[in-house]
């Protein structure tokens, strides 16, 4: 197969994605805390905007600090290195079960890449879930690496021996290109003079 491969988080991205929900958050709260302190403005109940201007502050603040720590996962035929939060955890793919795009809310847009663990396999510093007492992480979302999707996916197949479940992601992506590229061809119809569609004559 080759050499190994890197698959680096787009740190960058995720890092102005961080910063401008944090800017909304903060616009907000202040918002909400003037619209308070002013007895003639007509938002009288601030109060729970400005909480949820907080919150999503907080939430930003927190993401921003955890991109400091350094994530990225190396790929070769033996397994799998985990870099995240500052600890290092080498898996063979004997200890690799199952790597799945999972849905997060009602659509595809944001998937997080999952990883399964046989039995005693763990990932230093990263919280888990259990199914069917297997151990399941959350690694990173597949529109997070600086690779696309579906490289990510064909090189985590390639390497681990078909682990990979990610179908689903793949066919809406595909649907998503295909309904881009649709409404391109048709705006370039519209926008076509009427001599070369020869329309008019």
């Amino acid at each position: 197969m080759g050499e190994g491969v890197r698959l680096r988080r787009n740190t960058a991205k995720m890092r102005g994605s961080a910063l401008f929900v944090a800017l909304l958050g903060a616009c907000g709260w202040g918002a909400a805390l003037g619209s308070a302190a002013d007895p003639t403005s007509a938002f009288n109940n601030s109060g729970p905007f400005m909480y949820a201007s907080a919150a999503m502050f907080l939430g930003a603040a927190l993401a921003l600090v955890a991109l400091f720590w350094s994530f990225y996962i190396d790929i070769d035929e033996a397994g799998m290195t985990v870099r995240t939060r500052g600890a290092t955890t080498r898996l063979p793919w004997s200890s690799v079960e199952m790597l799945t795009a999972v849905q997060i809310g009602t659509d595809w847009s944001n998937p997080v890449l999952e990883i399964q663990v046989a039995p005693g396999a763990r990932i230093r510093r990263r919280f888990n879930r259990r199914n069917e007492g297997r151990r399941v992480y959350g690694l990173e979302s597949l529109e997070n690496f600086t690779l696309p999707p579906e490289q990510v996916v064909a090189i985590l197949d390639k390497f681990s021996g078909g682990k990979v479940d990610a179908q689903d992601y793949l066919n809406y992506r595909a649907g998503k290109r295909a309904v881009v590229q649709w409404l391109t061809e048709q705006q370039r119809i519209r926008d076509r003079p009427d001599d070369e569609t020869g329309e008019g004559r």
